[in-house]
C-alpha cells in the first residue's frame, strides 16, 4: 500500500507511519518510530501533521499519549485539500495581481518613484538636482520655500549649482521677495550658474510647491507638510516640460544673466 498511499500526496515516511499505525492500532511515537525505523522527531513531526489534517486520533493513557489512524474515509479529505489550496491560490493571485502588473509596467517604462520628508528629504532631493545634465525647469513659490529651507540653499545647493554650471529656467510666484532671490542668487553672482526668470501673478498660480523638471524626472516639495516625491518617468517628463514653457511664454519678460 506504500506506493498507493504516495499516490495520494504521501511521501514515502508519512506512508510509512500511516500504515504503521494502522497496523498497530493505538500506540506512542516511540512505538511508530520502531515500527518504521524513523527516527523519532521524524515521526513526531508526521504525527502532528496527521493530527491536524484529522487523519490520526490522540488519546491519554494515564500520562502517555496514544495515537491511532482515524477511519480511513478520511483519506478523501486529501483530494479535496488541493481544490481548496487552488481556490486560495487563486484569491491569493486575483489580490496581489493589480500591484504586480503595476509594478511590472513601471520596470517596462522605468518609472521610479521615491518619496521624502523634512529637510533631510529634501537634501537628497537636491542632491540629485544637481546631478543634471539639461537644462531644469523650476517652478515654485520660493518664498515659501526659502522660509523653511533658505540656510542650506544658500550655504550648500547654490554654492554647488554654481560649480557645475546647470542652467535653469524659473518661474516664480510674483512677490518682492522672490524677485530679491533671483536678483541676490543670480542677477549679482558674477559666478552663478546661467539663469532666466519670470514672474507669475499669485492669483492665477496658488500654490506653496516647489516643482523642478530635468533629466526626465520630476522633483516635488511642499514646503508647508515638508514631504517631496521624486519621480523618473520618460512620460510625465515629456508631458510636463510643454506645460512648463506654454506657461513660461505667456509669463512676460525675462531676467536674466545671461
Amino acid at each position: 500500500m506504500i506506493p498507493e498511499l504516495t499516490e495520494l500526496g504521501f511521501t514515502r515516511n508519512e506512508a510509512n507511519v500511516y500504515f504503521a499505525s494502522l497496523k498497530q492500532g493505538a500506540c506512542s511515537v516511540q512505538q511508530l518510530a520502531h515500527a518504521t525505523g524513523l527516527n523519532r522527531i521524524t515521526v513526531h513531526s508526521i504525527v502532528e501533521k496527521f493530527l491536524s489534517l484529522q487523519l490520526f486520533q490522540q488519546s491519554m493513557e494515564g500520562k502517555r499519549r496514544r495515537v491511532t489512524v482515524a477511519s480511513p474515509e478520511r483519506l478523501s479529505l486529501l483530494l479535496e485539500q488541493p481544490e481548496e489550496e487552488l481556490t486560495r491560490k487563486k484569491r491569493s493571485l486575483a489580490a496581489m495581481l493589480p500591484a504586480l502588473q503595476d509594478l511590472y509596467r513601471q520596470k517596462e517604462r522605468g518609472l521610479q518613484i521615491k518619496t521624502f520628508h523634512g529637510v533631510p528629504g529634501y537634501v537628497r532631493m537636491c542632491e540629485d538636482i544637481l546631478t543634471s545634465r539639461t537644462e531644469t525647469l523650476e517652478y515654485a513659490n520660493i518664498e515659501a520655500l526659502n522660509a523653511v529651507i533658505g540656510p542650506y540653499v544658500f550655504s550648500d545647493y547654490l554654492p554647488s549649482k554654481y560649480q557645475r554650471k546647470i542652467p535653469t529656467k524659473f518661474l516664480y510666484i510674483d512677490t518682492p521677495a522672490s524677485r530679491a532671490y533671483i536678483r541676490k542668487a543670480y542677477l549679482e553672482r558674477p559666478e552663478s550658474s546661467p539663469a532666466e526668470a519670470k514672474f507669475v501673478p499669485r492669483e492665477e498660480f496658488p500654490m506653496d510647491s516647489f516643482f523642478v523638471i530635468y533629466d526626465q524626472k520630476l522633483a516635488i516639495f511642499t514646503p508647508s507638510t515638508m514631504d517631496g516625491v521624486l519621480i523618473h518617468d520618460r512620460a510625465i517628463y515629456e508631458s510636463l516640460r510643454p506645460f512648463f514653457y506654454s506657461v513660461w511664454a505667456r509669463a512676460g519678460k525675462a531676467v536674466t544673466n545671461r
